[in-house]
């Protein structure tokens, strides 16, 4: 039994509530100005609120001066772990556009749209729409994976006693999980989650939500089209360049398999044709199994693999534990799910962030 699942439910019902109230505040009339509101949008601009880091810098950087964009999340918060506040609500109720993942990234944005009343509110734009997603199965076990891309074990994982305790999985296009090559244990993450949400982190998929967010200021402002259309034009061509990069990096590797605290790369991994072996699933806060540790060890030796690649927000104590029980030593890899402030005070971005992914990717593939 997944012990996470009530307070799951608990949580859902804590928003829904908020979001009532929230939506019956708003219709009231109490967010009637704008003006103390650091989301108001000045004249002539495209309000735009973003859900979280990469749909507001892809954001920024299409609406360019036509669009005042306000991210949710704050910087140097996993947005795993963020929720909204009422004063979130508000301004996202107040926005021209609100931009947000879907593919179950954010727990909270149904009940908040069903809250509002229809014909209020902003125009909501799914950014994962049309990406080539990772079903998963019940219980987090990647099913459409178009490759074997990802392997792992979450807390609340069992090992399949039919199969010895291990478990391997490949995608097919009919959507069903078989046994592939090397078995390997289950990759748990969420139990609700019905697709891996991190697409953000392969920029083919990217392409997808750049796109979207285009078409998303088109219809909202057609009158600053061309604009539009050029800065995403610049940005599409930059994300082919990291595109380009990605190959080369898979290409030139000498192993094909990389060792993650997260299951966050799982994208970038099929997309290239790598695999990626997740010691905590997709729950960045999930405790791997004793056994699981033990076939992550055996499959590091077997593979001749030198590194953990654990992520900023991890604290280095946790990463150090399990790399010396791995036997390897650790890289970081940024899922980027949101900047820290002296990162963004430095100028760092999605690209210069990925940038360094893939350069310290290409040193775990040596």
């Amino acid at each position: 039994m997944n012990k996470g699942k009530p307070a799951g439910r608990r949580r859902r019902a804590v928003w829904r509530g908020l979001f009532l109230l929230a939506a019956a505040w708003l219709a009231a009339g109490c967010a009637g100005g704008q003006a103390d509101d650091p989301a108001a949008h000045g004249a002539g601009k495209l309000g735009v609120v973003t859900s979280f880091y990469p749909l507001y810098d892809f954001a920024s950087k299409i609406g360019g001066e036509h669009a005042e964009v306000v991210n949710l999340v704050p910087a140097g918060v996993d947005s795993h772990d963020w929720s909204p506040r009422l004063q979130d609500m508000r301004r996202i109720a107040e926005a021209d556009l609100f931009l947000y993942l879907g593919a179950g990234y954010e727990g909270w944005v149904d009940d908040f749209l069903g809250a509002l009343e229809p014909g209020n509110g902003p125009a909501a734009v799914e950014a994962s729409r049309g990406a080539d997603l990772i079903r998963l199965s019940g219980n987090g076990t990647p099913l459409a994976a178009g490759g074997e891309h990802s392997r792992g074990h979450g807390p609340d994982a069992e090992h399949d006693a039919d199969h010895g305790g291990e478990s391997g999985y490949a995608g097919h296009e009919d959507g069903h999980a078989q046994e592939h090559g090397h078995d390997h244990g289950h990759q748990h993450g969420h139990s609700s989650l019905v697709t891996d949400p991190h697409v953000w982190l392969s920029p083919k998929q990217a392409l997808v939500l750049a796109d979207n967010i285009r078409r998303a200021f088109v219809e909202a402002d057609p009158g600053h089209r061309e604009d539009y259309e050029r800065n995403h034009a610049e940005l599409a061509g930059r994300l082919l360049e990291l595109d380009a990069r990605a190959r080369q990096v898979a290409e030139r590797a000498a192993r094909k398999t990389f060792i993650v605290s997260h299951a966050s790369f799982g994208y970038l991994a099929r997309d290239y044709g790598l695999t990626q072996i997740a010691v905590m699933g997709l729950a960045p806060d999930a405790e791997p199994t004793a056994g699981w540790l033990r076939e992550v060890r055996e499959e590091a030796e077997r593979l001749g693999i030198r590194y953990l690649l654990t992520e900023e927000l991890v604290s280095p104590k946790v990463a150090q534990v399990l790399a010396e029980s791995l036997g390897i030593g650790t890289l970081v890899l940024n899922p980027l799910e949101g900047l820290t402030e002296e990162q963004l005070a430095a100028g760092e971005d999605y690209f210069s962030v990925m940038e360094r992914n893939l350069t310290t990717l290409a040193v775990a593939l040596e």
